[in-house]
């Protein structure tokens, strides 16, 4: 999947699952990648995350790598996000459960709200 380091396989396991399409969820995930490389303030995910690690009291970097950053964010981070994109609850359920899945495959499971956004 472009835009978002979420696989296929996971869109495809999530959305199998959820309450909402293949095809809602993929273009949740990419909406997602797509306000988070372009913020109110911030001009790349690079800086979003910089901000997020100055700002929350807990940094929410669980690894950066070439590709990707996985986080930790509040819950408040997707109440942000779902209320910016207009989300309904099944879509912000199937978003974030699809961050969870790629999140996991990497780190396992974790307290919080994972987040993972393509750099």
């Amino acid at each position: 999947m472009e835009e978002t380091p979420i696989t296929e396989a996971t869109v495809a396991a999530v959305a199998a699952d959820a309450a909402v399409s293949e095809e809602t969820l993929r273009e949740s995930l990419v909406a997602l990648q797509s306000l988070a490389s372009d913020a109110p303030g911030v001009e790349t995910v690079d800086d979003l995350v910089y901000e997020w690690r100055r700002a929350f009291r807990e940094d929410p970097l669980v690894e950066r790598t070439a590709e990707a950053y996985y986080l930790v964010v509040p819950a408040r981070v997707w109440a942000d996000f779902a209320n910016r994109l207009g989300w309904g609850a099944e879509t912000r359920e199937a978003v974030e459960a699809a961050h969870a899945a790629a999140f996991r495959e990497r780190h396992g499971e974790r307290d919080g709200a994972p987040m993972t956004l393509a750099r």
